[in-house]
């Protein structure tokens, strides 16, 4: 297993809610892993950040960010996940 820090972040959640907290992953987990392994634990405080969840399709709108990098500038959903690193899902707010 591979302990990672993750944090949650959306208009639906407390203050409190948005600390990050330590997750054990599988080895060699990738992004993907994560998404699946977080709905598997946390079903409807995740699924926000889902548009399909029996397929656990992330929404258009949802960021990943690993390590401060938006997982979309590395390998998308197959970005490999390190011991300690730190992946936020948050909502990105659009508007004019």
């Amino acid at each position: 297993m591979t302990e990672v820090f993750v944090k949650l972040m959306n208009k639906g959640l407390k203050h409190a809610e948005h600390n990050k907290f330590a997750f054990e992953t599988s080895e060699n987990a990738t992004v993907r892993d994560l998404i699946n392994e977080l709905h598997e634990e946390y079903r409807e405080r995740f699924e926000v950040y889902l548009e399909d969840k029996e397929k656990r399709v992330l929404r258009r709108d949802t960021v990943v960010i690993v390590n401060g990098m938006n997982m979309v500038a590395r390998k998308g959903e197959k970005t490999k996940l390190s011991k300690g690193d730190l992946i936020v899902f948050m909502i990105a707010a659009v508007g004019g």
